[in-house]
């Protein structure tokens, strides 16, 4: 059961998304629509709401904050264990691959002149439950 490891890394984010000098978290995992888990994990993006929440949009931007975004691959009907994605990273990377392009594309627009603005930092895990 990764529910602890899930939980903290879910918090860690939330917290890095608030700190200074940082303008956006995105924490990138597997979305999928199964009667097996929560219907949120079918949801693309959802906003990591800040412990202080109150004026904090407002404060930082509207793009800025900490997001759970959910890349479509492998099964999407199932959870399926970590072991039986291998042959699904691939469509995961793709996935990924897009959503920065495309998140650098529009943070460039609202806050880097135009520019594209890149990820500074890019951490990967792989549960091991």
């Amino acid at each position: 059961d990764t529910g602890g490891q899930v939980k903290y890394v879910v918090e860690l984010a939330r917290a890095l998304g608030t700190m200074p000098g940082v303008y956006r978290v995105d924490l990138l995992t597997r979305q999928m629509s199964s009667p097996d888990v929560d219907w949120s994990y079918g949801e693309p993006t959802e906003m990591l709401t800040p412990i202080n929440a109150e004026g904090f949009e407002e404060e930082m931007g509207e793009s800025s904050g900490s997001y759970i975004i959910r890349i479509p691959f492998g099964p999407k009907d199932k959870y399926i264990p970590k072991e039986e994605l291998w042959p699904h990273i691939p469509e995961f990377v793709d996935g990924a691959l897009n959503h920065i392009m495309q998140m650098s594309k529009v943070l460039g627009e609202q806050i880097g002149g135009g520019k594209p603005v890149w990820p500074v930092a890019i951490h990967g895990h792989y549960a091991d439950a």
